[in-house]
């Protein structure tokens, strides 16, 4: 029910998988928070925490020619729930675990083949089943706490609703779905002429654990209908009960059968020697702050930043300039090292967390031609740009991208800058960056 309002007209069949993934896994994690003893995902909670988070407010972001068509190009957006959610969502859309991504699975993580057949067994079943679920829901509601979470533990059996719109056609047998997770199965619907004729018939603890009194329970649904409607219309008092399949049972099932590993490699982390397996990409916010770092904080009338200064080590080392040209002033240099970061971050096709002495943790990504970038762990520290290697799994791709780079979009940032004196190389793969096999 939705504060303030009459609650909508129930939805109607068909309801899609997609329509309900996302929430789906956010709830998981949040039960999963909230230590329920349901089920163990096996997870830790500053895991499931991290998952959760909201992305930080960003005030720059990445021209549009740096934006990609892949969904799963990149350092993942936060929330990362809505990642993962997506990408459990196509592996079960496509019957593979292979066709989330082009890339994705390209740079083999030897390691982790065998588990990949498990997770592609895993995945089809747990998914099959929550698409037969779905395929039987009749009508779609929506439910507030605390009455949400009595309603799935069972406490609450009857749901009370004005009789209006689609409400009048629920009936016997007929499944609802609830809150995009919950199904229940109508075992009767019932007529009365007020709420509370319905409370004083069934019994509050059948229609609101918790509440003390009758009139406190009609100042609870007055919140929700007005005198008259419910005068009008009537009320009826729909008596559900809770099947043992569930939606978010099986989306339970899948997340803990991914593991760290798992969920790491469906938002595009890469497994190696000295990976951390609870890593998580940081947030974008969080990378793009550390690179515009001040090189010299306290330096009266020096604008360079971390991220520019890095820049300026590698610009002469290949020698057509994929990394582009700096020249001028500071300001200049500030504009084309964001340009760089914002294509790496954007179109970043192999991404890890792994030890790296002396650093500790840190958050490695590369594009396709092998050029990089690094972070610690947590995103909080620039460490600095990468040229193209071969390190312990990591293998440069055959793919050449030629693309244009505009810095239009990045110079508006930085006014005292002439376009003219900045040109980022539409020719990276005249570098000959080292081809990896």
């Amino acid at each position: 029910m939705e504060s303030g309002s009459s609650p909508p007209s129930p939805g109607v069949a068909p309801v899609t998988l997609s329509h309900c993934i996302s929430e789906l896994v956010r709830f998981i994690l949040s039960l999963h928070l909230e230590e329920t003893q349901e089920f163990d995902l096996g997870l830790t909670k500053d895991y499931c925490f991290s998952l959760l988070k909201e992305q930080e407010p960003v005030t720059l972001h990445p021209p549009h020619h740096c934006l990609d068509g892949d969904t799963f190009a990149g350092v993942p957006p936060y929330p990362l729930y809505n990642q993962l959610a997506s990408a459990i969502d196509q592996c079960i859309s496509s019957n593979s675990v292979e066709e989330i991504s082009e890339s994705i699975w390209k740079w083999g993580d030897e390691a982790l083949i065998s588990k990949k057949n498990e997770w592609q067994k895993l995945i089809m079943y747990e998914g099959s089943q929550l698409v037969k679920m779905l395929q039987g829901v009749n009508y779609e509601l929506h439910v507030q706490e605390p009455f949400y979470s009595l309603l799935r533990v069972g406490r609450k059996t009857i749901e009370g609703r004005c009789a209006i719109g689609n409400y009048k056609q629920i009936s016997s047998g007929d499944m609802l779905l609830i809150n995009k997770c919950l199904i229940l199965e109508v075992q009767d619907v019932k007529w009365y002429s007020s709420f509370y004729d319905m409370m004083e018939a069934e019994g509050l603890e059948k229609v609101l654990p918790g509440v003390k009194t009758l009139d406190e329970g009609v100042g609870i649904y007055r919140r929700f209908y007005t005198q008259e409607k419910e005068k009008c219309q009537g009320v009826l008092g729909i008596c559900v009960s809770r099947p043992s399949a569930q939606p978010y049972i099986s989306m339970a099932n899948i997340i803990s059968g991914l593991g760290y590993e798992g969920v790491g490699k469906l938002l595009g982390l890469r497994h190696t020697t000295g990976t951390v397996l609870d890593g998580l990409p940081p947030p974008r916010s969080e990378l793009l702050s550390s690179f515009l770092m001040p090189y010299t904080p306290n330096a009266k009338g020096n604008l360079l930043t971390v991220g520019a200064r890095a820049l300026a080590k590698h610009v002469s080392r290949c020698g057509k300039g994929w990394w582009g040209r700096l020249n001028r002033n500071d300001s200049h240099k500030n504009a084309l090292a964001l340009e760089v970061i914002f294509h790496i971050t954007t179109h970043a096709c192999w991404m890890n967390i792994h030890i790296v002495k002396p650093h500790g943790a840190v958050f490695e990504i590369r594009v396709t031609e092998g050029y990089g970038a690094r972070w610690s762990g947590d995103g909080s520290r620039f460490i600095g740009f990468l040229e193209p290697h071969m390190d312990d799994g990591h293998s440069v791709g055959n793919t050449r991208n030629s693309q244009l780079f505009s810095l239009r979009e990045t110079l508006s940032l930085y006014p005292d800058v002439e376009q003219s004196d900045c040109k980022f190389s539409a020719n990276h793969h005249d570098c000959n960056p080292l081809s990896l096999v």
